[in-house]
């Protein structure tokens, strides 16, 4: 977990994530979408993401748990579900997150989860690239991780799950104001984690504020794209 400042992780989201930002809530609504699809009740419901919001009356009973507390867990589930909380582990480790949540499923159950994929924040990110190389002669990691739908599709077969389906969902957020971007990344739990000092420079701030303004002069926004991969498979 050393690539990633989890303590900065945990504090930036105490202060300023919002269980209802765009994000979280359009997780949630194509995570109970999927839902609807099933033919019956599940009774043991495992939840791996507290800010998920999914529809009650589809399970009998419900526990909410931390990924990294998985095998504290006593007992077997029906299903296993998660909005965006597995995002930094499947980045660190797919097969061995895969592995643990199958072991506490029960014959025939659901795992339904989603992640947001590497065809995010392009727009984002070639702006940033460019600034980098103009100021520091290299490129930071500030955006994701994201992760890529292929690789989990393989490590999903690997870890002998079943009938592995995926919808592919896309979210375009256009801005007219930087700190607005700025401020919104924090409600969406989306800051840049990785553990990694960037070195200061005022006139990185100065080239930062002077492209957004002209790309938002030229263009009126800046788009920002978000696609959500949502997977379905069973045990």
């Amino acid at each position: 977990m050393n690539e990633f400042n989890l303590k900065k992780r945990n504090i930036r989201r105490k202060a300023y994530f919002d269980k209802d930002n765009l994000i979280a809530k359009n997780g949630s609504g194509l995570i109970n979408d999927k839902l609807k699809f099933m033919s019956k009740k599940i009774e043991n419901c495992l939840i791996l993401d507290e800010d998920l919001c999914i529809e009650e009356s589809n399970f009998t009973n419900t526990k909410i748990i931390n990924i990294n507390d998985i095998n504290l867990v006593e007992g077997k589930f029906d299903a296993a579900i998660s909005n965006f909380s597995l995002q930094i582990p499947l980045f660190l480790n797919s097969n061995d997150i895969f592995n643990k949540i199958i072991s506490k499923l029960n014959d025939n159950s659901l795992f339904c989860f989603n992640t947001i994929t590497s065809n995010s924040m392009r727009t984002l990110q070639n702006i940033f690239l460019e600034i980098d190389e103009k100021i520091f002669g290299g490129v930071y990691r500030r955006f994701g991780p994201f992760l890529e739908t292929t690789k989990l599709i393989e490590d999903l077969n690997k870890s002998k799950y079943k009938d592995v389906v995926v919808g592919i969902d896309n979210l375009e957020i256009n801005y007219s104001s930087f700190n607005k971007i700025r401020s919104d990344f924090r409600k969406f739990g989306i800051s840049n984690f990785f553990n990694e000092k960037h070195r200061f420079k005022k006139d990185f701030l100065k080239l930062t504020n002077n492209l957004f303004s002209k790309l938002i002069d030229n263009h009126k926004y800046i788009p920002l794209e978000i696609e959500i991969a949502t997977f379905t498979s069973w045990k």
